[in-house]
């Protein structure tokens, strides 16, 4: 099967499935339409400068940025300018395997299995300081070199040096935002998965709470120190990250996916989708299918 190139219509990358680790250089990247993964993706900007745009928003994305990306998540990148990354994708095989002592490790882990992940559609940004991109680069460069032996290479030499790259980005950078990596609470990880796994449910605060024997006020107290916002607004936000994946990746109509989501209410649904995207979902989807 070819390698994976990424499309304009929001469709996931597909990987042969015999591979257990992909990887690519992508050097004066031009604009690359939404898409998403089935495997967890890090990507590494080397050099010059995109607006890099997921379900959070679009912000401006240059060397010495490393986004870590969950399975499921899109994201597209715009206004390149020189843009060059390399792409790191980890199959479940790789993770659940030969690395999965680096989600334990203390350096490491954070980078790999960040809190977040295991209750939010969250991508992860991590920075590197101006000094270390040489070597980012180098480490990155050796490793695509040994990825593109190919059925010649025994895999023990390629996760050596995927290591070793994983091991210099923990080490010479920082997440963006350091809160990120604070312990979270039991009763916010369970709030997030209940949510996120149902999020055409019409949750109510005090029902949330009840299920999770706890005080919907010292709910909220938990959940704003770990996120942020309250589990309402996170349920929200969850709503208009699987309604933008829908409208990149199924043909559902509009109101389907109000419903899919949770949002059956079409004005309602409009209102929300506009609140957090700035336009509405038919804009979004054409604009976002065409690559723009």
């Amino acid at each position: 099967m070819p390698d994976p190139t990424p499309q304009n219509d929001g469709s996931p990358w597909i990987i042969a499935p015999e591979k257990f680790f992909y990887m690519n250089h992508m050097a004066r990247q031009n604009n690359t339409g939404a898409h998403y993964h089935e495997w967890l993706e890090m990507a590494i900007v080397v050099h010059g400068k995109a607006m890099h745009r997921t379900t959070s928003g679009e912000a401006l994305c240059k060397a010495g940025q490393v986004f870590m990306i969950p399975p499921g998540v899109w994201h597209s990148y715009t206004q390149c300018r020189q843009f060059e990354l390399y792409n790191c994708l980890f199959s479940p095989e790789l993770l659940g395997g030969p690395l999965a002592w680096v989600c334990q490790d203390p350096a490491m882990g954070p980078l790999m299995t960040p809190a977040p992940w295991k209750w939010g559609s969250h991508v992860l940004e991590w920075r590197l300081a101006e000094r270390a991109i040489p070597g980012v680069r180098k480490l990155a460069a050796v490793l695509l070199k040994t990825y593109k032996r190919g059925r010649i290479l025994r895999k023990g030499i390629l996760v050596a040096d995927l290591l070793r790259l994983i091991d210099y980005v923990a080490h010479e950078g920082a997440p963006a935002t350091p809160g990120e990596l604070l312990p979270v609470h039991s009763a916010v990880r369970r709030a997030a998965e209940r949510l996120r796994a149902e999020t055409a449910r019409a949750w109510t605060l005090p029902e949330l709470a009840r299920e999770l024997h706890i005080d919907p006020s010292y709910l909220v107290r938990l959940f704003r120190q770990a996120t942020g916002s309250p589990p309402m607004k996170f349920l929200s936000q969850e709503r208009a990250h699987k309604a933008a994946q829908l409208l990149l990746a199924s043909d559902l109509s509009i109101g389907e996916i109000g419903t899919e989501v949770g949002w059956p209410e079409p004005k309602h649904f409009a209102r929300c989708f506009r609140s957090h995207f700035g336009e509405s979902a038919t804009a979004f989807r054409l604009r976002l299918k065409n690559g723009a």
